[in-house]
């Protein structure tokens, strides 16, 4: 392909597909007389405090212009008298809509220089697909979409930090879900084909473009947006581009000139876009989905171009006239003799700017066009029509009941929880015996199944929701299931070791078989309890599974596991994706279950453990400040990292659950670091233990004892007073400590979102929460 077709291909096809939408939309919207007013002061109808863009050239504001090249003059000269990142002379139709809201115009998301996203960021990209393609931007819809979810995080994160800066230039978190949601994109999916491909070709791949924008626009959903514009493409077959560089063949030119094949593709593309976005309608029915025929608009403009003051509607102003190759801003010697891609002496008398591009002119006449919302589906002739529609989602959107946007405290009958020793309250001592004493000394008094003196978090957490401690599933002497059961497991990982406990010390119960075990419970409990009788008073109820409270803490062992093995930290790194994509595929089935409400830690500084440093191989040099083993804290860091991206697309594949990721991370490396400050001593070492440098040693345990002179003797003694202790045994913190983080976690500080526990059935945090 030669240069002007990538050029093309790079600048392409967005050339009024979304700007349209964004009119209609104030259109629809306009109360009285003051068009700003009724989008911004106006006390009735919606108002739109951000508008979030995804699309190509024809609504880039910037980001192609600031990561290939900048866009030279005479682009911008007619409104900016400078070129501003637009491919045009002027403004675009998103910038129209954005005056008609009054919002300032959008920065572009890739533009670091002077931005301010306080209402909201465009993520349009020039030359952008929707689906992948090769030797064209790389910024593709979904990448677009990504950068969208990166930027609401990281905004929500910097804005409750309550810097002052970061207030007034990023969008309040509650505005995400306030804000109007434009797509403009897919001109160039169609033009990159028809390039090398034939009409038909393009045609057929029209099905698997509409399905990939459709998912961007779930996902969309997921992330909480409600208010859609999607827009839909122009006629490509009447681009200058390809009307001069392609000329229409004998039979195959409609009244204006324009290939009336190129125009086919799009309109085939245009019918499947509306067909889906239909059904999109109906399958998401709290939230408003605007589809607006732009082609209509601009196939309109080019058949009365002269009507409308407009001359030669094939032509372009900015380019070399007799040289198509020659773009707007170019220049190039032709036969001895320079020659320029300049502007034309009156740019509003054209449509096309620049061969692909529309004018200012054009985006201006587009704008007004739709702005009664005739070219829109559903038709939003009336604003009172389209203001009860729209004060109806926004009310949905905002107000109380729904588990999506409610403020109030959430109602858990009943917690499930997955994980490990952290959280293991007596599912391993079921299956191979009992944990002995001292075990459960400070709170039980006795062995409780937990390898701890007394509570582990997960017990604080039943506490504070008013609820009884878990019964481990997998004991069924005295368990009283009404609540809730618990499957972990000490030893547990999340990918299965394929080992015995005898051999490695890993449970046999990964996170996959807990699962199972809790697929089955799930189905068996409703079978007994409907029997009625003792069951009915120990199990759940049925509509419980789906309010309850589903809480993980589980990881740990799949990064010791690695280096117990032997493998270097490379080799453990390398496999934590497959970790967490089989955590991933837990939680969905779980959420197949009925399950809405996550609350999942992250894992702890292994490195600070004494049975790691005792049992691994450390250098002087790789010994931190706090005395914990720095390599091994970089790999539950970076597990915790991918973690957090894994728990961030399961909210946008899982659109009804509420899923909160906790940091125990900071606090438990806080809490090692700063013993002293916070009450506690000897953070490093094991309270319940035997000798070694850290009161540890892997074959005499807590509750160990060795026979001397015949006699068994107690050596792995708790010390004096394990309540300023951090550790228990080596390997598990003690009650105090558990206490400690609970504490911290539990108002939200460490979440995210910022979300306290009893009100993490929410999916976003409440507007209190700034």
């Amino acid at each position: 392909m030669g240069c002007c077709g990538q050029r093309m291909i790079m600048d392409a096809v967005a050339i009024g597909v979304a700007l349209l939408a964004f009119v209609s939309v104030f259109t629809v919207m306009k109360l009285g007389s003051s068009i700003q007013s009724s989008l911004v002061g106006s006390a009735s109808g919606c108002q739109f405090p951000a508008v979030f863009n995804f699309g190509d050239s024809n609504s880039d504001t910037g980001a192609a212009s600031t990561m290939i090249r900048l866009v030279p003059p005479p682009n911008g000269q007619t409104f900016f008298g400078k070129p501003s990142g637009r491919y045009s002379d002027g403004r675009l139709i998103f910038d129209f809509i954005a005056e008609k809201l009054g919002l300032p115009y959008l920065s572009a998301y890739l533009d670091s220089m002077g931005t301010n996203f306080r209402h909201g960021a465009n993520f349009a990209v020039g030359g952008a697909t929707i689906k992948p393609e090769p030797s064209v931007n790389p910024i593709h819809l979904s990448l677009q979409l990504y950068q969208f979810e990166q930027f609401k995080s990281r905004a929500i994160e910097l804005y409750n930090q309550g810097n002052k800066l970061y207030a007034m230039s990023l969008p309040r978190p509650e505005w995400f879900s306030k804000a109007l949601y434009t797509t403009d994109i897919g001109q160039n999916d169609l033009h990159y084909g028809l390039l090398l491909l034939t009409e038909e070709q393009v045609k057929a791949s029209i099905p698997g473009l509409i399905d990939h924008f459709a998912l961007a626009i779930e996902k969309l959903y997921q992330e909480g947006a409600r208010a859609f514009w999607i827009h839909n493409t122009g006629p490509i077959g009447c681009l200058p581009f390809f009307v001069i560089s392609n000329p229409p063949k004998t039979g195959n030119a409609d009244p204006n000139g324009c290939i009336k094949s190129y125009n086919e593709v799009a309109q085939e593309f245009n019918k499947q876009l509306k067909d889906r976005v239909t059904q999109l309608r109906n399958k998401f029915q709290d939230a408003l989905l605007v589809y607006v025929d732009i082609y209509k608009a601009k196939y309109s403009l080019i058949s009365e171009a002269k009507q409308h003051g407009f001359v030669n509607p094939l032509g372009f102003c900015c380019g070399h006239h007799k040289d198509s190759s020659l773009k707007c801003w170019d220049d190039a010697e032709v036969n001895g003799t320079k020659v320029y891609g300049a502007s034309c002496s009156n740019p509003s008398e054209y449509i096309s700017w620049d061969e692909i591009h529309y004018t200012e002119a054009a985006n201006y006449w587009i704008s007004n066009r739709i702005f009664d919302g005739s070219l829109s589906d559903p038709q939003l002739f009336q604003f009172e029509e389209f203001k009860e529609c729209t004060i109806e989602l926004y009310n949905q959107a905002i107000s109380v009941p729904n588990p999506v946007f409610g403020t109030a405290t959430c109602d858990f009958p009943a917690i499930f929880n997955f994980g490990d020793s952290n959280s293991d309250t007596g599912g391993l001592s079921a299956a191979f015996g009992q944990v002995g004493p001292p075990h459960g000394e400070s709170y039980f008094h006795h062995p409780a199944g937990r390898y701890c003196d007394g509570r582990l978090v997960v017990d604080f957490i039943a506490e504070s929701l008013g609820l009884p401690y878990l019964s481990a599933y997998l004991d069924s002497v005295g368990s009283n299931f009404t609540h809730g059961a618990n499957f972990a497991t000490a030893g547990s990982t999340v990918r299965p070791q394929n080992t015995t406990l005898q051999q490695s010390g890993y449970s046999p119960f990964s996170l996959n078989v807990q699962f199972y075990q809790f697929s089955d419970f799930h189905r068996r409990s409703q079978f007994f309890r409907n029997q009625g009788g003792v069951f009915k008073g120990l199990l759940p109820e049925g509509e419980d599974f789906s309010r309850a409270l589903y809480t993980f803490d589980i990881g740990q062992n799949d990064l010791t596991a690695g280096y117990f093995l032997n493998m270097s930290t490379d080799q453990v790194r390398a496999y934590v994706p497959d970790v967490l994509d089989q955590f991933s595929v837990v939680v969905k089935s779980i959420y197949a279950q009925g399950g809405r409400s996550f609350w999942i830690h992250n894992t702890g500084p292994v490195g600070c453990l004494p049975y790691v440093m005792d049992r691994l191989p450390i250098t002087a040099g790789q010994v931190d400040k706090a005395g914990c083993a720095s390599p091994f804290n970089e790999v539950a860091q970076y597990f915790n990292k991918k973690l957090k991206e894994a728990v961030g697309r399961l909210r946008m594949d899982l659109p009804l659950a509420a899923l909160t990721y906790v940091d125990v991370y900071s606090l438990k490396y806080s809490l090692i670091s700063h013993a002293h400050h916070y009450g506690f001593v000897h953070p490093l070492q094991a309270c319940c233990g035997h000798g070694g440098k850290y009161n540890y040693n892997p074959h005499i345990g807590c509750g160990g004892k060795i026979t001397v002179h015949g006699k068994e003797v107690l050596v792995g003694k708790p010390c004096q007073d394990p309540s300023v202790a951090i550790n228990w045994d080596g390997v598990h913190f003690t009650q105090a400590a558990n206490k400690w983080v609970f504490d911290r976690i539990v108002d939200g500080s460490f979440s995210d979102p910022p979300i306290p526990l009893k009100m993490a059935c929410h999916r976003h945090p409440p507007s209190t929460l700034k």
